[in-house]
């Protein structure tokens, strides 16, 4: 995911929930030679809310201090993270009121009912649930249905038994708390502290036999005048309500003890099981997110060629300073580097072929003045070439008249026939024609 920093810069970050919060690596090999850039504790967290973030799909964790901005590749991993937080802080403050419990309601309510309970074991792990994570529920139905039903059970003893039912089952989760075992109280005394020796007690037979036993616990009668064993003397319910506490006690703590020892799953346990498939499941997730980030890079890149050639058709085609200006900023809305470069390039191009376009617009201007005033003198030299031509066709009718007199008079004077003032005349006409 990615992180607001304090600079209102996104930054890529590798995150792991621990178990004291979320911690952040620069990427998985960072986490694998533990070197965390930082990490965002849980415990300061007031609640983890959607937000609409600029970048993909945001989360924001509320914290003491400010809000903490994160952002997921797609919403699904979003809702994931939202849950996953959500249900860590709503264990931290259960864990909370548990470390804090109301001591004068506990005493209060062990000398109305048996203390004979059995709490429910927890797998110690934050995401992989174990064989026994749906006992909480199983008890709080039997409570629910065995309320419907109509016994007759004392309603503010109900509650009492809800809450230490609860205080119990959550009592195995508290790691650095005290041990509520030793806050229970028994009808006439005190539990007096017990040492402990280390159980070997399977998994498979733990499970099933604190059921059975708060299975019983539930079936007793409730009341002043029965006694929880079948015995009417308060000592003997108090030896045999202490001899059931330190057993259910000693095999709560051996299960603890065997699961602490184990450190990781075996390779044949169901655990081991689930964990190869949640890795599983995580890399194809990775393999997802991969592709989908690869097909959107040469999306972005096909439309960056696109974009490219089409302003440089433009650019070349509509050389003004509107264009120019709409592709500059086209190409500097690219964060990348080198496609910043490579705008600045193509502005220099694009300015280069917008003064060359010019300095050809002004050539062709002139070379069309100077060709519209050539095309003025042809004309002109056209219409003093007509002119001539008829002049010339007028000479050529005038001399085929004057040739045709000449042989006409020449027959004459060969003849004899013509007169003296008539050859005058035709020579002297013939003179001024010439």
């Amino acid at each position: 995911m990615y992180m607001l920093d304090e600079d209102e810069e996104w930054r890529r970050h590798w995150f792991v929930l621990s178990d004291s919060g979320l911690r952040y690596y620069r990427d998985s090999g960072a986490e694998e030679r533990d070197e965390a850039d930082g990490e965002i504790y849980l415990r300061h967290c007031l609640r983890v809310e959607e937000f609409d973030a600029d970048k993909n799909y945001g989360l924001q964790l509320h914290m003491h201090d400010g809000p903490v901005t994160l952002s997921a590749m797609t919403s699904r991993i979003r809702r994931n993270w939202i849950d996953t937080l959500r249900r860590r802080i709503s264990f931290r403050d259960s864990a909370e009121s548990i470390r804090h419990p109301d001591n004068s309601d506990i005493s209060s309510s062990s000398k109305n009912a048996p203390s004979r309970t059995s709490p429910a074991p927890h797998d110690l792990g934050s995401d992989v649930g174990g064989p026994y994570q749906d006992e909480p529920n199983k008890t709080t139905s039997l409570l629910t249905k065995r309320r419907e039903a109509g016994e007759g059970r004392d309603q503010e003893l109900e509650r009492r038994l809800e809450g230490r039912t609860k205080w119990f089952q959550e009592g195995i989760s508290d790691r650095e708390g005290e041990d509520p075992w030793d806050k229970v109280e028994l009808k006439k005394g005190v539990v007096t502290p017990v040492i402990l020796t280390r159980l070997q007690v399977p998994d498979a037979q733990t499970g099933p036999d604190i059921e059975k036993k708060w299975a019983d616990f539930e079936q007793l009668p409730i009341g002043e005048e029965s006694s929880p064993v079948g015995v009417q003397n308060p000592q003997t319910t108090n030896e045999v309500l202490q001899g059931e506490v330190v057993s259910l006690r000693q095999q709560i703590e051996a299960l603890h003890q065997v699961r602490v020892a184990a450190g990781v799953c075996d390779p044949d346990a169901p655990c081991a099981l689930k964990l190869e498939q949640m890795e599983k499941e995580h890399r194809e997730t990775l393999q997802k997110i991969h592709d989908e980030h690869e097909r959107e890079r040469r999306e972005m890149e096909r439309d960056k060629q696109r974009l490219l050639q089409e302003e440089a058709k433009n650019a070349v085609q509509e050389p003004h300073g509107e264009t120019h200006q709409s592709v500059i900023q086209l190409i500097s809305a690219w964060p990348c580097v080198s496609i910043r470069r490579e705008s600045l390039s193509l502005q220099q191009e694009l300015d280069g072929l917008s003064e060359r376009y010019s300095q050809q617009c002004v050539e062709l201007s002139r070379i069309q003045n100077n060709t519209e005033e050539r095309n003025g003198k042809i004309r002109q030299k056209e219409r003093e070439m007509e002119q001539l031509r008829q002049e010339n066709q007028e000479l050529q009718a005038r001399l085929t008249e004057e040739i045709s007199l000449m042989r006409s008079f020449i027959t004459g004077q060969r003849s004899g026939v013509v007169p003296l003032g008539s050859y005058e005349r035709s020579t002297s006409e013939l003179e001024v024609r010439l």
